[in-house]
């Protein structure tokens, strides 16, 4: 059930009169065939910023939709950057729809950790409309001016926030931290946390499903974009890192035109089936269906070995407005699948679960969660740009190349390019690269 409340905020930049299309960009280099690389070269050319340069303004806006579900109530929050000349391809506009990467909210999308464009503001100043889905738990509802920002809480003490209603921040009796140990990841986390049994707290981490983060997702691109405007545009959905694992569900409750993807998550089954080509089954019996992992400065540098020295701690400082925490997201995106069957049983013995609810039984139960890790039908007729950095931290070439293997019986169209020296990350460089290569493949007409 969707109540709904809303914020909105305006930003206008200078205008352009007419509309624009892509027809009217032109680039010399080229998109390369699947499992194809750009180059090194072509990666410069690219980011002398001679493609695809800004043609419009935009507005921003932030919309907070509450809808209820395994007896709580939660909030989607969803961003919509809408530019004032929008970007046609064959008459019809271009909408991306986007869910942020595991230590990210939303705002990563408008500026990055340099302080620079983000590739939602990047893309609205070309005339792509932007929506992005922010993950349940996510965005703090406490930061000044509805923000977002989770810098006034201290980073060791970060919990998900689940609903706008909530009256104040959690209390420290409300959890317990311990050492990460095996924590199912390579960055490098140092702390995880416990919700503890009995407070609202562990309520609503029982309550938050990987279902129910899908549900949020149906519901708050619906708020922003109606039946009408989503058949006159070219609708392509992308999902950062983790939240690619929930962009592919959403798929089977809003049919995009098409996946646009960037260091992206395949479906949970398709990255166990990945890690798996290297021998990797531990993955699937890591203690994680509760947990909330930090993603602490040993993440940060995990990301960023490379990174300006010079820069990195103003970049980590920037970096500190966003959640630095992962959740629910972990025992999807790696398909553990024990994870998976006790957040189920968890649910299914709670004192707060609605009757109806409980009387689907188990098994029905754990079957949804399970469902969301799973390719559908609805990729059938829905073309997929997978596309990562040939330095890319956590999915390797030969991962990519499996999960695409397992997903082909439920896939039609789906191509593989790396960009040469980029690393798992949306920072300026990646931006500035991203975006023009993504508008290329619209234009040559991979989603037509």
């Amino acid at each position: 059930m969707i109540k709904g409340t809303r914020f909105g905020a305006f930003i206008c930049l200078s205008a352009f009169m007419a509309v624009a299309t892509l027809s009217n960009f032109a680039a010399a280099w080229e998109l390369p065939s699947d499992k194809g690389t750009i180059s090194a070269a072509e990666v410069e050319e690219i980011l002398s910023g001679k493609d695809y340069p800004e043609s419009s303004s935009f507005s921003k806006k932030f919309e907070y939709v509450d809808f209820d579900a395994n007896g709580k109530s939660f909030t989607q929050v969803v961003v919509r950057l809408e530019p004032e000349t929008p970007l046609l391809h064959n008459g019809k506009k271009v909408v991306l729809v986007a869910s942020e990467e595991g230590s990210s909210s939303i705002n990563s999308f408008i500026t990055t950790d340099e302080g620079k464009d983000g590739i939602g503001v990047w893309l609205a100043k070309r005339g792509v409309t932007f929506i992005g889905l922010n993950r349940i738990g996510r965005w703090n509802f406490f930061a000044p001016d509805r923000s977002g920002s989770w810098e006034t809480i201290p980073l060791d003490e970060r919990m998900p926030i689940f609903t706008q209603h909530q009256q104040e921040y959690w209390s420290t009796d409300d959890w317990q931290s311990e050492a990460a140990g095996k924590t199912s990841s390579s960055t490098g986390s140092k702390l995880i946390r416990f919700a503890k049994p009995g407070t609202e707290l562990y309520k609503y981490t029982v309550a938050a499903t990987p279902v129910v983060v899908v549900d949020g997702f149906e519901v708050g691109l619906r708020r922003v974009l109606s039946d009408d405007e989503r058949k006159d545009s070219i609708l392509l959905y992308w999902g950062f890192s983790t939240g690619g694992a929930f962009m592919w569900p959403l798929a089977d409750r809003v049919q995009p035109n098409g996946f646009l993807n960037w260091g992206s998550s395949p479906t949970g089954i398709g990255y166990f089936y990945g890690a798996v080509t290297g021998d990797r089954w531990d993955w699937l019996y890591g203690q994680s269906a509760l947990r909330v992992r930090g993603r602490g400065i040993e993440d940060f540098e995990f990301y960023n070995k490379n990174a300006d020295p010079a820069y990195k701690e103003e970049r980590w400082q920037r970096n500190l407005k966003e959640p630095r925490f992962k959740g629910v997201e972990d025992s999807l995106m790696f398909f553990n699948v024990a994870a998976l069957a006790e957040h189920a049983m968890r649910l299914y013995q709670s004192d707060f679960i609605p009757d109806e609810k409980r009387k689907q039984g188990y098994v029905s139960i754990f079957q949804e969660i399970i469902d969301v890790a799973m390719p559908s039908d609805a990729l059938k007729d829905v073309p997929i740009w997978d596309m990562n950095g040939s330095l890319d931290e956590v999915y390797p070439p030969d991962w990519m190349e499996a999960a695409r293997d397992i997903q082909t019986s439920y896939t039609d169209k789906h191509r593989i390019t790396r960009i040469e020296g980029l690393n798992h990350s949306i920072v300026d460089r990646q931006v500035r690269v991203v975006g023009p290569v993504w508008l290329k493949a619209i234009e040559n007409g991979f989603f037509d």
